[in-house]
Protein backbone atom coordinates (compact mmCIF):
# COMPACT_ATOMS: atom_id res chain seq x y z
CA UNK A 1 0.00 0.00 0.00
CA UNK A 2 1.64 3.49 -1.30
CA UNK A 3 2.20 5.84 1.65
CA UNK A 4 0.09 8.77 1.40
CA UNK A 5 1.19 12.12 0.17
CA UNK A 6 2.35 15.05 2.96
CA UNK A 7 1.54 18.33 2.76
CA UNK A 8 2.37 21.46 4.84
CA UNK A 9 -0.76 22.04 4.86
CA UNK A 10 -3.90 22.58 2.77
CA UNK A 11 -2.39 25.38 0.20
CA UNK A 12 0.62 23.34 -0.49
CA UNK A 13 0.99 22.02 -3.79
CA UNK A 14 4.14 19.78 -3.34
CA UNK A 15 4.22 16.57 -1.63
CA UNK A 16 6.81 16.54 0.97
CA UNK A 17 7.73 12.96 0.76
CA UNK A 18 8.06 12.89 -3.01
CA UNK A 19 7.49 16.12 -4.75
CA UNK A 20 4.56 15.16 -6.68
CA UNK A 21 2.37 18.12 -7.62
CA UNK A 22 -1.36 19.48 -7.11
CA UNK A 23 -3.51 21.60 -7.75
CA UNK A 24 -5.16 23.42 -4.53
CA UNK A 25 -7.92 26.37 -3.81
CA UNK A 26 -6.43 29.13 -1.66
CA UNK A 27 -9.53 29.97 0.92
CA UNK A 28 -10.73 33.57 1.73
CA UNK A 29 -12.92 34.29 4.05
CA UNK A 30 -15.17 36.52 0.84
CA UNK A 31 -14.34 38.06 -2.63
CA UNK A 32 -13.46 41.01 -1.14
CA UNK A 33 -10.85 39.21 0.97
CA UNK A 34 -7.10 39.39 -0.45
CA UNK A 35 -5.14 36.79 2.10
CA UNK A 36 -5.59 33.05 2.42
CA UNK A 37 -7.34 32.36 5.45
CA UNK A 38 -4.47 28.95 5.20
CA UNK A 39 -1.51 29.84 4.00
CA UNK A 40 -1.55 33.56 4.04
CA UNK A 41 -0.94 33.90 0.96
CA UNK A 42 -2.27 37.61 -1.28
CA UNK A 43 -4.39 38.01 -4.15
CA UNK A 44 -5.38 40.70 -6.20
CA UNK A 45 -9.23 41.45 -5.75
CA UNK A 46 -10.57 43.89 -8.04
CA UNK A 47 -12.33 45.80 -5.01
CA UNK A 48 -15.17 46.86 -3.07
CA UNK A 49 -18.83 46.36 -4.80
CA UNK A 50 -21.23 49.20 -3.75
CA UNK A 51 -24.63 49.82 -4.56
CA UNK A 52 -24.08 53.72 -5.26
CA UNK A 53 -21.16 55.91 -4.92
CA UNK A 54 -23.43 57.34 -1.99
CA UNK A 55 -23.19 53.50 -0.44
CA UNK A 56 -21.07 53.82 2.86
CA UNK A 57 -20.38 49.51 3.03
CA UNK A 58 -19.96 47.06 0.68
CA UNK A 59 -22.22 44.73 -0.23
CA UNK A 60 -19.97 41.84 0.13
CA UNK A 61 -18.08 42.38 3.27
CA UNK A 62 -19.82 45.53 4.81
CA UNK A 63 -16.38 47.38 4.62
CA UNK A 64 -16.97 51.09 5.80
CA UNK A 65 -15.99 54.10 3.41
CA UNK A 66 -16.29 57.75 3.60
CA UNK A 67 -18.47 59.23 1.00
CA UNK A 68 -19.24 62.82 -0.46
CA UNK A 69 -22.96 63.54 -1.40
CA UNK A 70 -23.44 65.69 -4.85
CA UNK A 71 -25.75 68.04 -3.20
CA UNK A 72 -28.72 69.85 -5.01
CA UNK A 73 -31.13 72.72 -3.58
CA UNK A 74 -34.40 72.81 -4.61
CA UNK A 75 -36.64 75.78 -3.38
CA UNK A 76 -40.38 76.00 -2.89
CA UNK A 77 -41.38 79.42 -3.03
CA UNK A 78 -43.90 80.22 -0.76
CA UNK A 79 -47.22 81.75 -1.46
CA UNK A 80 -49.43 84.27 0.60
CA UNK A 81 -51.71 81.13 2.02
CA UNK A 82 -48.78 77.87 2.02
CA UNK A 83 -45.50 77.22 3.24
CA UNK A 84 -42.88 77.07 0.87
CA UNK A 85 -39.50 75.08 1.52
CA UNK A 86 -36.09 74.82 0.80
CA UNK A 87 -34.70 71.47 0.69
CA UNK A 88 -30.94 70.35 0.01
CA UNK A 89 -30.94 66.75 -1.88
CA UNK A 90 -28.24 64.36 -3.04
CA UNK A 91 -28.81 64.10 -7.09
CA UNK A 92 -27.18 60.46 -6.57
CA UNK A 93 -28.86 58.70 -3.77
CA UNK A 94 -31.92 61.02 -2.79
CA UNK A 95 -30.31 61.83 0.76
CA UNK A 96 -31.75 64.81 1.99
CA UNK A 97 -29.12 66.84 3.81
CA UNK A 98 -31.52 69.58 4.94
CA UNK A 99 -35.17 70.93 5.16
CA UNK A 100 -36.45 74.25 6.07
CA UNK A 101 -39.59 75.36 5.99
CA UNK A 102 -40.30 78.91 4.83
CA UNK A 103 -43.47 80.82 6.15
CA UNK A 104 -45.64 82.32 4.36
CA UNK A 105 -45.93 86.21 4.32
CA UNK A 106 -49.26 86.62 6.00
CA UNK A 107 -49.21 90.16 7.32
CA UNK A 108 -48.84 93.41 5.01
CA UNK A 109 -48.87 96.54 6.50
CA UNK A 110 -48.81 100.30 5.90
CA UNK A 111 -47.54 102.55 8.50
CA UNK A 112 -50.28 105.09 7.38
CA UNK A 113 -53.53 104.10 5.77
CA UNK A 114 -54.98 108.56 6.02
CA UNK A 115 -52.76 111.16 4.76
CA UNK A 116 -53.83 114.70 4.84
CA UNK A 117 -53.15 116.70 1.97
CA UNK A 118 -50.02 118.76 1.40
CA UNK A 119 -49.24 119.11 -1.80
CA UNK A 120 -46.22 116.33 -1.55
CA UNK A 121 -46.14 112.92 -2.58
CA UNK A 122 -46.88 110.17 -0.13
CA UNK A 123 -44.72 107.43 0.14
CA UNK A 124 -46.14 105.25 3.07
CA UNK A 125 -43.65 102.61 4.62
CA UNK A 126 -44.79 98.59 3.95
CA UNK A 127 -44.50 96.17 6.53
CA UNK A 128 -44.29 92.44 5.78
CA UNK A 129 -44.58 89.84 8.50
CA UNK A 130 -44.57 85.96 7.63
CA UNK A 131 -47.11 83.40 9.49
CA UNK A 132 -44.77 83.22 12.50
CA UNK A 133 -44.17 86.89 13.25
CA UNK A 134 -40.91 87.30 11.27
CA UNK A 135 -40.44 90.87 9.51
CA UNK A 136 -39.50 90.04 5.86
CA UNK A 137 -36.80 92.36 3.91
CA UNK A 138 -37.61 94.82 1.51
CA UNK A 139 -35.88 94.03 -2.02
CA UNK A 140 -34.70 90.41 -0.63
CA UNK A 141 -38.51 89.01 0.17
CA UNK A 142 -40.26 91.73 -1.93
CA UNK A 143 -40.64 94.95 -3.57
CA UNK A 144 -43.00 98.03 -3.37
CA UNK A 145 -44.53 99.30 -6.84
CA UNK A 146 -46.62 102.92 -5.58
CA UNK A 147 -49.18 104.42 -7.67
CA UNK A 148 -48.07 107.66 -9.89
CA UNK A 149 -49.51 110.72 -8.40
CA UNK A 150 -49.72 110.13 -4.71
CA UNK A 151 -50.07 114.19 -3.90
CA UNK A 152 -53.42 114.96 -4.86
CA UNK A 153 -56.57 113.90 -3.04
CA UNK A 154 -58.22 110.68 -3.48
CA UNK A 155 -56.89 106.41 -3.36
CA UNK A 156 -53.60 105.07 -4.28
CA UNK A 157 -52.64 101.70 -4.57
CA UNK A 158 -49.15 100.24 -3.25
CA UNK A 159 -48.21 96.91 -4.75
CA UNK A 160 -46.06 94.33 -2.81
CA UNK A 161 -44.47 91.79 -5.09
CA UNK A 162 -43.33 88.81 -3.11
CA UNK A 163 -39.90 87.72 -4.19
CA UNK A 164 -37.13 85.30 -3.88
CA UNK A 165 -38.24 82.60 -1.49
CA UNK A 166 -41.75 83.73 -2.22
CA UNK A 167 -44.51 84.31 -4.67
CA UNK A 168 -47.74 86.13 -4.63
CA UNK A 169 -48.95 89.79 -4.94
CA UNK A 170 -50.26 91.85 -2.66
CA UNK A 171 -52.07 94.91 -3.21
CA UNK A 172 -52.53 97.44 -0.04
CA UNK A 173 -54.66 101.00 -0.30
CA UNK A 174 -54.54 104.41 1.49
CA UNK A 175 -56.22 107.55 0.82
CA UNK A 176 -54.91 111.44 0.75
CA UNK A 177 -58.39 113.88 1.86
CA UNK A 178 -58.56 117.23 1.71
CA UNK A 179 -57.09 119.73 4.82
CA UNK A 180 -59.97 121.05 6.95
CA UNK A 181 -60.94 123.93 7.91
CA UNK A 182 -61.65 126.30 11.13
CA UNK A 183 -64.39 127.63 11.96
CA UNK A 184 -63.16 131.84 12.64
CA UNK A 185 -67.08 132.83 13.59
CA UNK A 186 -70.07 132.14 14.89
CA UNK A 187 -73.14 135.25 14.55
CA UNK A 188 -76.17 134.68 15.88
CA UNK A 189 -79.16 135.79 14.36
CA UNK A 190 -82.95 135.88 14.36
CA UNK A 191 -83.85 132.36 14.49
CA UNK A 192 -80.24 131.71 12.00
CA UNK A 193 -76.58 132.17 12.45
CA UNK A 194 -73.69 132.88 10.45
CA UNK A 195 -70.78 130.69 9.99
CA UNK A 196 -67.47 131.96 8.68
CA UNK A 197 -64.43 130.50 7.76
CA UNK A 198 -61.43 131.25 6.19
CA UNK A 199 -61.74 129.18 2.71
CA UNK A 200 -59.63 126.58 1.32
CA UNK A 201 -59.22 126.12 -2.42
CA UNK A 202 -56.50 123.80 -3.06
CA UNK A 203 -58.05 120.38 -3.13
CA UNK A 204 -60.95 121.71 -1.96
CA UNK A 205 -64.30 120.99 -3.79
CA UNK A 206 -66.66 122.51 -1.18
CA UNK A 207 -67.72 122.48 2.50
CA UNK A 208 -70.04 120.56 5.15
CA UNK A 209 -71.34 122.45 8.20
CA UNK A 210 -73.05 120.35 10.43
CA UNK A 211 -75.65 121.84 13.56
CA UNK A 212 -77.20 120.26 16.42
CA UNK A 213 -78.63 120.85 19.82
CA UNK A 214 -76.67 118.16 21.51
CA UNK A 215 -73.01 118.92 21.96
CA UNK A 216 -72.43 114.95 20.83
CA UNK A 217 -74.01 115.90 17.68
CA UNK A 218 -76.43 113.16 18.06
CA UNK A 219 -79.43 113.84 15.02
CA UNK A 220 -77.16 116.76 13.55
CA UNK A 221 -78.59 118.06 10.33
CA UNK A 222 -75.82 119.53 7.82
CA UNK A 223 -75.52 121.96 5.11
CA UNK A 224 -72.95 121.29 1.77
CA UNK A 225 -71.99 124.69 0.21
CA UNK A 226 -70.72 123.93 -3.34
CA UNK A 227 -67.96 126.53 -4.20
CA UNK A 228 -64.79 126.33 -2.18
CA UNK A 229 -64.31 130.16 -2.32
CA UNK A 230 -67.44 130.54 -0.14
CA UNK A 231 -66.26 132.26 3.54
CA UNK A 232 -69.49 132.30 4.65
CA UNK A 233 -73.08 130.26 5.08
CA UNK A 234 -76.15 131.84 7.15
CA UNK A 235 -78.09 129.08 8.23
CA UNK A 236 -81.93 129.75 8.98
CA UNK A 237 -85.29 128.05 10.32
CA UNK A 238 -83.66 127.41 13.62
CA UNK A 239 -85.48 128.10 17.29
CA UNK A 240 -85.04 131.02 19.25
CA UNK A 241 -83.02 130.53 22.59
CA UNK A 242 -81.64 127.15 21.84
CA UNK A 243 -77.94 126.60 21.76
CA UNK A 244 -76.55 124.93 18.55
CA UNK A 245 -73.38 123.15 18.13
CA UNK A 246 -71.31 124.25 14.80
CA UNK A 247 -68.61 122.18 12.81
CA UNK A 248 -67.39 122.56 9.45
CA UNK A 249 -65.30 120.03 7.52
CA UNK A 250 -63.99 120.34 3.71
CA UNK A 251 -64.49 117.50 0.66
CA UNK A 252 -63.22 116.89 -2.40
CA UNK A 253 -65.18 115.34 -4.90
CA UNK A 254 -62.87 113.04 -6.92
CA UNK A 255 -65.13 110.96 -9.93
CA UNK A 256 -68.18 109.72 -8.03
CA UNK A 257 -66.40 110.03 -4.60
CA UNK A 258 -65.74 112.26 -1.83
CA UNK A 259 -63.21 112.78 0.48
CA UNK A 260 -63.82 114.59 4.09
CA UNK A 261 -61.27 116.64 6.19
CA UNK A 262 -61.82 115.66 9.77
CA UNK A 263 -63.98 118.06 11.27
CA UNK A 264 -63.24 121.33 12.56
CA UNK A 265 -63.27 122.22 16.59
CA UNK A 266 -67.15 122.48 17.43
CA UNK A 267 -68.11 126.26 18.11
CA UNK A 268 -71.85 127.36 19.90
CA UNK A 269 -74.42 129.65 19.07
CA UNK A 270 -78.16 130.84 20.44
CA UNK A 271 -80.44 132.44 17.67
CA UNK A 272 -81.93 135.31 18.61
CA UNK A 273 -86.15 136.14 18.79
CA UNK A 274 -85.43 139.23 17.04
Amino acid sequence: TPSPHVYTNACDTTCNVCNTKRNIVHTYSNACDNQCNVCGITRTVPGHKYSNKCDTKCNVCNAARKITHSYKTTTTKATLAKNGSTVKKCTVCGYVGSKTVVKYAKTFKLAANTFVYNGKARNPVVTVKDSAGKTLKKGVDYTVTYASGRKNVGTYKVTIKMIGKYSGTKVLTFKINPQGVALSKITAGVKSFTAAWAPKTAQVTGYEIQYSTAKSFSGAKKVTVTSNKTKNKVVKSLKAGKKYFVRIRTYKTVGKVKFYSAWSVAKYVTPRAK
